[in-house]
């Protein structure tokens, strides 16, 4: 018994299976492919670095302005004799 959608091609002799295709390449195309994908990998995450580091030199702004508000009010006020 099969089940059937709008979606399922009638002809299909392995509905249920997906179509799955397999393709078969040389151990120097696998190589070149790998090598592209860690390529691309490093560039990702290089660029979420700088992203990250541009986060950070933000949040150190921040910082350092909420520490310069802070310093302002106690020199600015009279000391207690």
């Amino acid at each position: 018994m099969s089940i059937y959608s709008l979606f399922n091609n009638i002809y299909d002799p392995t509905p249920l299976f997906g179509g799955r295709s397999v393709y078969v390449i040389s151990d120097s195309e696998l190589a070149r492919y790998k090598r592209a994908q860690t390529e691309s990998e490093i560039t990702e995450l290089e660029r979420l670095i700088d992203g990250h580091k541009q986060s950070i030199e933000r949040l150190e702004t921040t910082v350092n302005k909420l520490r310069d508000s802070l310093a302002l009010p106690e020199a600015e006020t009279p000391e207690a004799a």
